[in-house]
């Protein structure tokens, strides 16, 4: 008898897996709500970035808390730039348009950078990286 292996992982199949951790971190941008974000996020992960106000950086607290009074951002528009996957890793690079809320204004635009890493339990962010334009 021969042992049977898993079948290999596709390309489309890991892309796929990577858009739906990034759909949680969409989510919670759109709802204003850090709790539909929290879970595509490993909980050690890091983040830093350029803003209006300077430079954002460290605790994922932080980001969770700026999401939460921003508020609903309804109107934000996005797009994957690129996602390149090698093996169990991943670099997805996403560009938001239409930001908006208390806290970002009106029609702002970022780009954002995540590195994602395959876990036991599926695809989770593990870095974040953004330019807010000005």
């Amino acid at each position: 008898m021969t042992p049977q292996t898993a079948p290999a992982q596709t390309y489309s199949s890991q892309y796929d897996a990577n858009a739906k951790t990034m759909k949680g971190y969409l989510d919670g941008v759109r709802e204003g709500k850090s709790e539909l974000m929290r879970a595509s996020f490993h909980p050690a992960a890091t983040f830093f970035g350029h803003y209006s106000g300077g430079v954002m950086d460290g605790e994922l607290q932080k980001l969770f808390d700026w999401v939460d009074k921003n508020g609903p951002a309804p109107g934000v528009q996005s797009r994957f730039a690129s996602v390149q996957i090698f093996g169990k890793i991943a670099y997805v690079q996403l560009e938001l348009e239409g930001l908006s809320g208390p806290l970002a204004g009106t029609n702002v635009s970022m780009s954002d950078v995540f590195t994602l890493m395959l876990t036991p339990n599926g695809w989770t962010i593990v870095q974040k990286a953004f330019h807010w334009h000005m």
